[in-house]
């Protein structure tokens, strides 16, 4: 049998979750990766020299690289003061490798050579775009840093969400969209991180065009600036509004939540975990509950969780 084709669109911390499950499976694997950060090394290198924002991007190659750990960490490193306070090695090395070739293509492509990724990242887009987030009261919030770092929650629904200018989809990251058997929507903030990649001319008509089954992994917890409250099919249903003529057909959600687990201070941040609310159900056959904790005090997606259940659905539904 074939590997499958596994492709991931996301962004953040979750992104870089998955990959590190999903790159332990006999699957070829696509990362495509939101361009839209604003904040943090990122938003400074996007400003001063006018780069696609490069955080998710290398994260995901440190994710898929075939390095040591002691290469990672390297790489993973981020000066604590002085003129390079805030910026990671990674990012740097991206910033090196676009004024040497300037071509945001052939940097991706050198950066699979240092980074020695076996498997392949891709931008969703070469365009440089911010996202706008209107909201019902006609606030608007213009970069994806400023929702982000909004400390209190949205004091009205989301209206719309948008890029100006608009951006067009990088092709060879379309042609993957269509290529692939499956394709793993999340985890990760749902308006900064997953739903941006959708708004990329494109995105989605690939989705609807190709042959893959779509997944979309739920996360763990609420997040008071965003999705206040927000429960499994909350997220669900906020991102197959956005898929257009795609559709999903699983979503994975975390239904194990040890009575050991300490919540208070996640609570007192206005967070809480993410549950299937009985009175909002999903489509039959579409929610798929797994133990998807890491041990720890922190509330985090295990990987190899994550990837064991991808493979085992994939495998029980004929995926492949």
């Amino acid at each position: 049998m074939p590997q499958p084709h596994i492709v991931t669109l996301g962004g953040g911390t979750g992104h870089y979750t998955l990959l590190t499950g999903l790159r332990t499976l006999d699957a070829r694997i696509t990362a495509i990766v939101t361009m839209m950060d604003s904040g943090g090394s990122s938003g400074r290198l996007r400003d001063e020299y006018g780069l696609l924002p490069p955080g998710d991007f290398t994260r995901c190659l440190i994710a898929l690289s075939s390095h040591p750990t002691a290469m990672k960490e390297l790489l993973g490193h981020r000066f604590g003061r002085g003129s390079l306070e805030g910026h990671t090695v990674r990012n740097l090395i991206f910033a090196a490798l676009e004024e040497l070739t300037g071509d945001t293509a052939q940097t991706v492509a050198r950066l699979h050579e240092i980074f020695a990724v076996d498997h392949q990242v891709l931008p969703v887009t070469l365009d440089r775009a911010d996202l706008v987030v209107h909201l019902e009261n006609d606030r608007v919030f213009r970069g994806e840093a400023s929702l982000d770092g909004l400390g209190e929650a949205l004091d009205a629904p989301v209206l719309s969400e948008y890029l100006d200018p608009p951006a067009q989809g990088y092709p060879p990251a379309l042609d993957a969209l269509r290529e692939a058997d499956l394709v793993v929507l999340g985890p990760g903030d749902l308006y900064t991180s997953v739903l941006p990649n959708l708004l990329v001319g494109g995105v989605r008509e690939a989705l609807a065009e190709g042959r893959a089954k779509l997944l979309y992994i739920c996360n763990l917890m609420t997040k008071p600036n965003e999705t206040p409250d927000y429960s499994v099919a909350d997220f669900a249903g906020t991102v197959a509004i956005h898929l257009g003529d795609a559709r999903l057909d699983a979503v994975l959600y975390n239904d194990t939540w040890p009575d050991s687990l300490d919540l208070d201070a996640y609570a007192a941040e206005g967070s809480v975990p993410v549950r299937l609310d009985p009175d909002k159900p999903l489509h039959p056959g579409h929610a798929v509950p797994a133990a998807l904790l890491a041990p720890g005090r922190l509330i985090r997606h295990q990987p190899g969780a994550l990837a064991q259940a991808i493979d085992a659905l994939g495998r029980t539904r004929g995926w492949w």
